[in-house]
């Protein structure tokens, strides 16, 4: 009998053991993967997850793996127990020790939650309650119904486990609406029936999560649509709307794209600190009518932490909540401590282990320890100091920490040093071992390849799938607040001009009128002030309910942004036909560097011959948009010395008729608004006085056939256009903008991938107030749909994704 006990345990350990292997091959693979990711260019990377997800390798299985394992251990039937600890013993080499299963009283598999006889049971007994191996409560069937608080859903597909319990992809029903469907559980093993109803009514009370006045405000954080306790069933479940809820998990991402960088790190840092200080601060209502000051996380894990990927960037969600998360765990689980603090504390946690690519050193099978020097990665000591202190919780509040974040200096990305050489024999046993994946790598870039030749092809399907993420209609967005609103900007700024400028969208007609027309419940007065200063100045003191601005670094944690635009700044020099003979963009060549546009704002070039041009002085301009202004000296002054020239060549006072024709003997350089730079720019050149040279936004040049928009060059960079002809050929010096004028646009693809040096995002800044009325974000919800979108794109704004026709 003994004998029989042991091959069994044998058999469950062999099984266990290749399963971690293949864990552990599935993070050698993700290595080399984030590898193969590096090699792609940046414009191209976001196809990175789509081949990941398309284009698997499944796990190896026993079979497979039998030559991995050593030969003693091949086809061997084992006569005692001890063999059985030898081969643990030899196997943990790999894949370290077994973790704990969080359901003892289910010993036949080691994870309940994530059994592979538990689907084998629902296909062969669609109506099975228990799974048939290990006796745990089954998965859900598909078009299983579930009747919630707020409406009745159907699921559709298991997706997997996460945190304690299991996600399916599911629908409401009538309507058949996508929603995210968590399935908790209380196994009989371990809750009796009183535990049970006990957990049960906690989760009901804490789970449903709302401000406590109403308002919907996004900040993050994974929210629940419907909490439901089936009275019948050991099972609860929790429904988030549309298919948010089901992101990839950080350690997921971390697992396929390996470690990152410390400039990611910080933003992941910036975002979830931001998340934290709301909803340590906010009032929130619970489920049970309570109201509550502040709510902890408490659950900060790489799992609870999901991450989506778009053209702007990523954005970290944060879900699971401790509060309902602990109401699964079985009673002789200790469940873990809530404070704010213990909350920073994981969160520094979490940034150790993105920095060093996960929670487990890939050599020695142990837990990283930021204790421990040598655990470190190469990484800007700044940022460490920073982890160390919120690990150690040295900063009192999630805001105190966000904003010594903010204030840590950026200094220059540390590379890692390389690695020691390994020997002859780690070779060895490593050699063979790669072949493989390295052959599945270049396949992989052969797919690669095949697939950018696919979306090439495909644009306009892409164009509209990317269409179908956005809202339709302007009428479709509901709850907007009851009541007169004023709201304001920069007077001298871009969406000054969009919103008030009549024949943008159709003759005589205003953005502002348009929008009006088709929201009639839209009741927005709009009032500018004279600088984005002041215009934010206005929403804190409540003057404004909110602003719009294109540039807002560094915003007070008491105001939120959400953009719905792109514009950018331009730099034009005239478009003469007159004098063709000396036209200053043939001789630019249609181009200018970002160190050319330095010397001549700090008044280093004076003359255009200087650059290769005529033999003409240069004469500067610059917009009387305050915002317009901050943005070239951020990106284009860049150093205090080359701003310090710039202010001190800036002229008192506008522009006048007079400097049409004159030029003064030492540079100088003249605050101009927009439409009269345009004019004096190209009446001097023709006049054989001087060659300007301005800047303003894109949105009011655009259609501005008089001067020439230049390309700009950085450093090690092709020159990349501010505009594109209709058909995809780039604008030169020798195309018609008068004759084509309606045949070119903004160049999209360069201002959505942020290639543009110039481009920058238009948004909605409103208060994070609960007692103020959401009216910034139902306005920004408006400008989203795809029907204001393309109302922003007839003003020459680059809107968000690219539309179909």
């Amino acid at each position: 009998m003994m004998k029989n006990k042991g091959k069994e345990l044998l058999k469950e350990a062999s099984r266990r053991q290749v399963s971690n292997l293949g864990g552990r091959l599935s993070s050698l693979r993700s290595r080399f993967t984030s590898g193969l990711t590096n090699l792609v260019p940046n414009q191209l990377r976001w196809m990175v997850p789509f081949l990941q997800e398309n284009i698997e390798v499944s796990t190896p299985d026993l079979e497979q793996l039998k030559g991995k394992l050593p030969q003693r251990f091949r086809d061997q039937d084992l006569d005692d127990l001890d063999a059985v600890s030898e081969v643990e013993g030899e196997a943990s080499r790999f894949v370290g020790k077994q973790v704990k299963s969080v359901y003892p009283k289910y010993d036949q598999c080691p994870n309940p939650l994530a059994c592979q006889w538990s689907q084998q049971t629902i296909e062969e007994e669609p109506e099975a309650k228990y799974c048939l191996q290990c006796g745990f409560p089954a998965i859900l069937a598909p078009e299983a119904k579930i009747q919630g608080n707020r409406a009745r859903y159907q699921v559709e597909s298991l997706l997997g486990q996460r945190g304690m319990g299991r996600l399916y992809n599911a629908i409401q029903l009538p309507e058949g609406q996508p929603v995210v469907l968590k399935e908790y559980l209380l196994p009989q093993r371990h809750f009796n029936y009183e535990e049970t109803k006990q957990r049960k009514d906690e989760f009901t009370r804490l789970a449903k999560l709302d401000l406590a006045d109403g308002r919907v405000q996004d900040f993050r954080l994974i929210t629940p649509f419907d909490a439901i306790a089936d009275s019948q069933k050991e099972r609860c479940y929790l429904i988030t709307p549309g298919n948010l809820g089901a992101s990839v998990t950080l350690a997921n991402y971390l697992a396929i794209n390996g470690s990152l960088s410390s400039t990611e790190v910080r933003q992941v840092l910036k975002q979830v600190l931001q998340s934290l200080e709301f909803l340590h601060t906010q009032k929130f209502r619970l489920g049970s009518g309570q109201i509550h000051q502040g709510l902890t996380h408490g659950n900060l894990r790489l799992d609870s932490l999901l991450i989506t990927v778009n053209f702007q960037g990523f954005f970290i969600y944060l879900c699971d909540l401790e509060s309902w998360e602990r109401q699964f765990r079985p009673p002789l689980v200790e469940p873990p401590a809530l404070s704010r603090a213990k909350d920073l504390k994981d969160l520094g946690y979490i940034a150790f282990y993105l920095l060093a690519g996960g929670r487990v050193d890939p050599n020695t099978g142990k837990p990283l320890d930021p204790s421990i020097e040598e655990h470190w990665p190469a990484v800007e000591p700044v940022l460490k100091n920073f982890i160390l202190n919120l690990i150690g919780i040295n900063f009192p509040t999630a805001e105190i920490a966000r904003q010594a974040l903010l204030k840590l200096p950026v200094t220059r990305e540390i590379q890692p040093s390389k690695p020691p050489l390994e020997t002859t024999e780690e070779v060895k046993k490593t050699k063979g071992f790669l072949i493989p994946w390295f052959l599945l790598g270049t396949i992989g870039l052969l797919l690669l390849a095949a697939l950018i030749w696919w979306l090439t092809a495909r644009s306009r399907r892409q164009e509209a799938i990317a269409e179908a993420t956005l809202t339709c209609c302007i009428e479709q967005v509901s709850g907007i607040p009851s009541g007169k609103f004023t709201y304001t900007a920069s007077q001298n700024g871009p969406w000054s001009y969009v919103l008030t400028q009549p024949n943008l969208i159709a003759k005589e007609v205003t953005l502002e009128a348009e929008l009006n027309k088709r929201q009639p419940q839209l009741q927005l007065t709009y009032q500018p002030e004279p600088s984005v200063a002041e215009a934010i100045a206005n929403i804190q003191s409540k003057q404004a309910e909110f602003a719009i601005a294109s540039f807002f670094n560094n915003l007070s944690p008491d105001l939120g942004s959400e953009t719905f635009a792109y514009d950018g700044l331009v730099v034009f020099v005239p478009f003469s036909y007159i004098r063709r003979k000396n036209n200053l963009p043939q001789a630019l060549k249609g181009k200018i560097s970002l160190e050319q546009l330095r010397q001549l704002y700090t008044g280093k070039i004076t003359n255009w011959r200087e650059l290769g041009g005529p033999d003409l002085p240069v004469k500067l301009y610059i917009p009387d948009d305050d915002e317009a202004r901050r943005i070239f000296q951020e990106r284009v002054l860049v150093n205090q010395t080359a701003l310090n020239s710039f202010n001190q060549l800036i002229r008192s006072g506008e522009c006048k008729k007079e400097d049409e024709s004159t030029i003064a003997y030492q540079p100088e350089i003249i605050p101009c608004p927009t439409f009269k730079t345009l004019r004096q720019v190209i009446r001097g050149f023709e006049n054989e006085q001087f060659g300007g040279i301005a800047f303003g936004s894109l949105s009011k040049v655009l259609g501005q056939c008089s001067v020439y928009p230049l390309d700009l060059v950085t450093k090690n960079s092709a020159p990349i256009a501010p505009l594109i002809q209709d058909d995809g050929k780039p604008v030169t010096p020798n195309t018609d903008l008068c004759n084509d004028k309606g045949s070119y646009e903004p160049n999209q693809e360069q201002f959505l991938n942020k290639s543009y040096p110039l481009a920058y995002s238009l948004a909605v800044v409103y208060p994070r107030d609960n007692s103020r009325e959401p009216i910034g974000q139902k306005f920004a919800e408006i400008l989203k749909t795809v029907e204001a979108q393309r109302l922003l794109s007839k003003t020459g704004l680059v809107p968000l994704q690219k539309l179909g026709e």
